[in-house]
């Protein structure tokens, strides 16, 4: 089951709100578990004991931290790490690491499933050991609310990777709030448009040019990188914005996983803005930890390197990925080290177009099947591949794709930020806080006004109908982060 499909917003949704208001407020995580336990388990009915293990077994080993003392705490920490990491690393890497040994034999017979999320909770349950083991948090109380919190299905399947610390306290006892509830939906109908109408219109044409195995021209090659770019921001932010707009009707607060990546005027800029759930996790348990900018610049490329390279690992088992995460931090060690400065004395359009330019050429490695897919795509970008500057290919992909691009980058370039942030002094709702640090209403949302709450409510139907039609008649497309 997926968020774009009608089964979920017309029968599931309406079903899992229903029953998690109806149950008295400190026993919620009881619909919450059980609706989550058959939202994952309609795809996966037998890895949702993964999940539910991993939650068994995170849970134990945070109650054996509060009670260890001295080095048996560092002891338990690594172990437990070890043991919540070794679903993942079979499920997700065993293959890979075959093949880079040159096993392939080996590798072919493993064809194991990819478990949906587990890239997410795994990093999740890491996140939660840690800040018991450094004592800023104590934990969940029980069982049942840490599984609620790891399984909770808006956040379950593509994040953002969420923590105990900032959703545990909301999840005790989360009461209705009718502004809250209001300003979920709208999230929810907006996403469910974004991703519907846009990215899955998008995804046929890029699919198209990629399948070729390399472009045709270098309008082509072009083109390709700048619509899977609109593709996977729509495709991503989409996800994000439905989740953080679920957990909302259901009282609880999400951070922000995107602030318009694409607005951003250099790579570390970028990362500040995408995936900021992703960004902040490996910054405060990998960079952070291993001295992060507060030691001499080898250091610092050290720990650029490590954080880059697991971060692109963490995307995909390819090489592909490995290098999308190099290629980032070789960015931004440049950046700080060699031509940063003269870079902010730019004109801001040109510091613009960097950034643009810097996601567009790392998403050919994302997007390539192989390293040397990825490197037909440069070549051709930059006239050396030996095809046309323009051909018959280049001119139906943009044909069908100019109207979807025009709108898209329009979403991207952030035309819809003066509205939503319209909504959110409508219902005073309180500004998002840094991704380190809790975020929960400090007081009841507003309530809106007639006017303003029948022009929402006419923007939640109009999308959801328009997202409806397209869910009914396009192809089914799961969202890209799905597979990580």
């Amino acid at each position: 089951m997926v968020f774009t499909s009608t089964l979920f917003v017309f029968a599931f949704l309406p079903l899992a709100i229903l029953l998690f208001y109806v149950f008295p407020a400190r026993w919620r995580t009881v619909p919450i578990l059980a609706t989550s336990a058959v939202f994952y388990a309609w795809g996966e009915p037998v890895l949702v004991l993964l999940i539910l293990g991993t939650a068994l077994v995170t849970y134990l080993l945070g109650k054996a931290l509060l009670r260890a003392q001295g080095p048996a705490r560092r002891w338990i920490l690594t172990a437990g790490i070890v043991v919540i990491c070794l679903p993942l690393a079979v499920f997700k890497y065993l293959e890979f690491a075959l093949e880079s040994f040159g096993l392939d034999s080996a590798a072919q017979s493993v064809n194991l499933p990819l478990p949906i999320g587990v890239s997410f909770y795994t990093f999740m349950s890491i996140g939660y050991l840690i800040d018991i083991y450094r004592r800023r948090d104590d934990g969940a109380p029980s069982l049942l609310d840490f599984s609620a919190f790891l399984t909770m299905f808006p956040h379950l399947v593509a994040g953002p990777i969420v923590r105990w610390a900032h959703i545990g306290p909301q999840l005790r006892e989360p009461r209705f709030d009718p502004g809250l509830f209001t300003y979920g939906a709208i999230r929810v109908a907006t996403g469910l448009a974004k991703k519907a109408v846009l990215a899955d219109s998008i995804a046929p044409i890029v699919d198209s040019q990629f399948a070729t195995g390399h472009p045709t021209s270098v309008g082509a090659a072009w083109l390709a990188v700048l619509l899977y770019s609109l593709q996977i921001y729509l495709d991503f932010s989409a996800y994000s914005d439905i989740a953080i707009g679920l957990a909302a009707m259901m009282g609880v607060r999400f951070h922000e996983n995107f602030r318009y990546p694409y607005l951003a005027r250099s790579a570390r800029e970028f990362w500040q803005r995408w995936h900021i759930s992703l960004g902040s996790w490996f910054r405060d348990y990998v960079y952070i930890p291993l001295g992060g900018s507060r030691v001499s610049p080898p250091r610092v490329w050290r720990n650029l390197m490590v954080v880059w390279a697991l971060t692109g690992l963490w995307h995909g088992a390819a090489w592909t990925f490995v290098l999308w995460g190099l290629y980032y931090g070789v960015l931004i060690g440049l950046e700080r080290y060699v031509f940063g400065r003269y870079l902010e004395r730019l004109p801001r359009p040109l510091q613009h177009l960097y950034g643009v330019l810097v996601a567009m050429l790392g998403w050919v490695l994302f997007r390539s099947v192989d390293v040397g897919q990825a490197w037909q795509y440069y070549t051709s970008m930059f006239g050396l591949g030996g095809v046309p500057l323009w051909d018959a290919d280049a001119t139906l992909a943009l044909q069908r794709s100019a109207g979807l691009a025009i709108v898209s980058i329009v979403l991207a370039a952030g035309v819809a930020k003066r509205l939503m942030d319209r909504l959110r002094d409508q219902i005073a709702l309180p500004d998002d806080a840094p991704a380190d640090a809790a975020l929960a209403p400090t007081r009841a949302t507003r309530v809106l006004r007639a006017p303003a709450a029948l022009g929402w409510s006419v923007v939640v139907v109009v999308c959801t109908l328009i997202a409806t039609a397209y869910m009914v008649s396009l192809t089914y497309a799961p969202f890209i982060y799905f597979r990580f």
